[in-house]
């Protein structure tokens, strides 16, 4: 079979993938919903389950073959065609082997622990019938990291119901816009080159083979960073934060700030009528308007004289009307 060395061809995968759901938990836990088809599917994993023991994470799946991801940040590696010619022994492939322990194939298993904001190849039975996986954890605020002149295996943080195109994605970013992209076929399991980047549309939850060109640090064109780079942890002493939203694209937007949980959250909001500043709840916030190419500071703080004793936790939903959303965990404590 014919090889080739410019990455994205992996194997005859049948994509699945519909995770175009997500149920939130009372806490910041939320639930991602995939449709898994006979053969190979490629998924976005979103949330951080506990534990990340692969045999934990990936148990019940009876038509599971196996689970591969690709974790190489060092070099690209060679990519073929063919299923049938393998991955394993691969350089940057890791593989998760659904198999007793007497089999000979959990010998191979090099993944080890299971990533959230990671994209992953499911092998599904080929006699299966399509079926759905619910996956639950902690949304995952790692970001992605690009490895320079090579395709990469990733997805993003979008809106299931109006997400954007790869065109509008990606247009901030010289390393990206205008590179190759790759999507799986679900009718005749190849992958296959995104003619139409501007009409095509990034599915939440999918898997993606994306070219970047040279160096990158690019997430999407809505930017949001974070006091800590794992959400909003306020411990049981920290009570004011700063989210910086910043919009790389070229066209404006409008942000969203949604939460649901325990912790009660208040923003700043500079007062016209008295001139200064007032604390106001974070459900009563109207939507920040992002001008291209600017940024914005959001100010946040935890009011635990209004939460029950204990650890709270809460899910924070940021988006916009451009089809992005982002979301992060939100923990605080209250001590009696």
């Amino acid at each position: 079979m014919k090889r080739i060395k410019i990455l994205i061809f992996l194997a005859a995968l049948a994509i699945s993938l519909a995770i175009n759901s997500f149920v939130v938990h009372a806490q910041s836990e939320v639930t991602q919903t995939f449709t898994l088809h006979p053969g190979w599917n490629a998924i976005f994993m979103e949330v951080q389950p506990e534990p990340r023991d692969p045999a934990a994470v990936f148990a019940g799946l009876d038509d599971l073959e196996s689970v591969w991801t690709w974790l190489s940040r060092e070099s690209t590696a060679e990519f073929i065609q063919d299923p049938s010619e393998g991955l394993y022994g691969r350089p940057g492939w890791h593989a998760y082997f659904n198999v007793p322990q007497d089999d000979f194939r959990s010998k191979l298993t090099n993944l080890f622990a299971v990533l959230g904001n990671q994209a992953y190849l499911f092998k599904i039975k080929d006699d299966a019938a399509d079926f759905t996986w619910e996956i639950s954890g902690v949304p995952s605020m790692r970001k992605i990291r690009w490895l320079a002149d090579s395709f990469n295996m990733v997805g993003f943080h979008v809106d299931p119901a109006a997400p954007p195109s790869f065109a509008a994605i990606f247009a901030p970013s010289p390393a990206h816009a205008g590179q190759a992209i790759y999507r799986l076929n679900n009718q005749n399991g190849r992958w296959e080159f995104v003619q139409d980047p501007a009409s095509a549309t990034i599915r939440s939850g999918e898997a993606y083979w994306v070219y970047c060109e040279g160096s990158s640090a690019y997430q999407g064109p809505l930017k949001v960073d974070l006091p800590m780079s794992d959400g909003l942890l306020s411990g049981t002493a920290l009570t004011r934060h700063t989210v910086t939203l910043t919009n790389l694209s070229s066209v404006a937007r409008t942000v969203n700030f949604a939460l649901s949980g325990e912790v009660v959250l208040f923003y700043r909001e500079w007062d016209v009528t008295n001139g200064y500043f007032i604390w106001k709840p974070l459900d009563q916030m109207s939507p920040v308007a992002l001008q291209p190419e600017s940024s914005r500071n959001v100010w946040l703080e935890v009011r635990r004289e209004l939460m029950n004793s204990g650890l709270s936790q809460s899910l924070m939903e940021i988006s916009d009307d451009k089809g992005i959303r982002i979301q992060v965990p939100v923990s605080a404590e209250k001590v009696q």
